[in-house]
């Protein structure tokens, strides 16, 4: 579906998706595509509503509504399609903000072409893919509720392709339970399962929402962060001050220990999450024999 007012950028969308259709594109994007558009978001709504579609492209500036709440109020009646906006480079910032509320992608209507059309349309139709696939899955931790390790592979490995795109730093953090035998053993299983959610607990508190954190396995914990790593707070840190918050409700309580390792760089296309992991559990092993620790409540 196309979602535009502008009569000429509706054609433009057009011509692109036609000589896309010529032989020598056919790898680049190799699935048929059929265009439904809409003019106006109020056609929009009543098309979404009759019939599921694959893919939007949608023009934040329409003749019904304008900027952020024409992504806010479709997202809220198609939330599976991804959503790809559309717009100049004066509202790029507008885009970005679709973005962070859950749109795929953007594209500037400057670069509007065959090429960068098909490669977007093609990122899209594979998340979409992505989607599907990460629903057969466990996504969630049963004991703590975060995500497992395979939706975080997934979340992560998409997240890494969207950071490559906007030339951002990728940092991920590793959070490790240690001492857990200790803890069974003195307090039995359930304080080591207490432990274990009291972690996700703290994991959820020391970071933000759009950060994906999981527990990837056992008592080992990780967040990826895209952030300046010089304005993100250093992790021990956030952890010590959550952990002295417990400090009243120390008596006669079994004791968290935790030891932490991190990894940044900026991602390129071809960068997977392995070497993030990689580099991430090098730094953890170096930093073993420096437990963070706090009594449990």
């Amino acid at each position: 579906m196309l979602v535009e007012s502008d009569p000429w950028d509706a054609g433009l969308v057009q011509e692109a998706l036609d000589e896309l259709e010529e032989q020598q594109y056919r790898k680049l994007l190799p699935w048929q595509m059929e265009l439904y558009h809409a003019e106006t978001l109020g056609e929009a709504v009543v098309a979404l509503e009759q019939e599921p579609f694959d893919i939007i492209l949608l023009n934040l500036d329409l003749s019904d509504s304008k900027a952020l709440h024409t992504f806010l109020r479709l997202h809220s009646i198609s939330r599976t399609a991804p959503i790809v906006i559309l717009c100049t480079a004066a509202d790029e910032y507008t885009a970005l903000a679709a973005v962070r509320e859950g749109a795929f992608s953007y594209l500037l209507k400057e670069d509007l072409d065959c090429l960068p059309l098909a490669r977007t349309l093609r990122s899209a139709m594979e998340r979409q893919q992505a989607i599907v696939a990460r629903a057969e899955l466990p996504l969630l931790d049963e004991l703590t509720s975060l995500i497992s390790r395979d939706g975080f592979v997934l979340l992560g490995e998409q997240s890494l392709q969207l950071a490559a795109r906007w030339q951002r730093p990728a940092t991920l953090f590793l959070v490790e339970l240690t001492g857990y035998s200790l803890l069974q053993d003195a307090y039995g299983h359930q304080a080591h399962d207490l432990a274990l959610i009291e972690t996700g607990d703290l994991l959820r508190t020391v970071f933000r929402e759009s950060d994906v954190v999981a527990r990837l396995q056992g008592d080992t914990f990780g967040a990826l962060c895209f952030d300046d790593p010089g304005a993100l707070e250093p992790i021990r840190d956030r952890i010590n001050r959550y952990l002295q918050s417990l400090s009243p409700y120390a008596i006669q309580r079994p004791v968290l220990c935790y030891v932490t390792g991190s990894s940044t760089l900026t991602p390129s296309a071809t960068t997977n999450l392995d070497v993030l992991l990689q580099l991430a559990e090098s730094d953890l092993s170096a930093n073993r024999g420096r437990e963070l620790s706090a009594a449990l409540r």
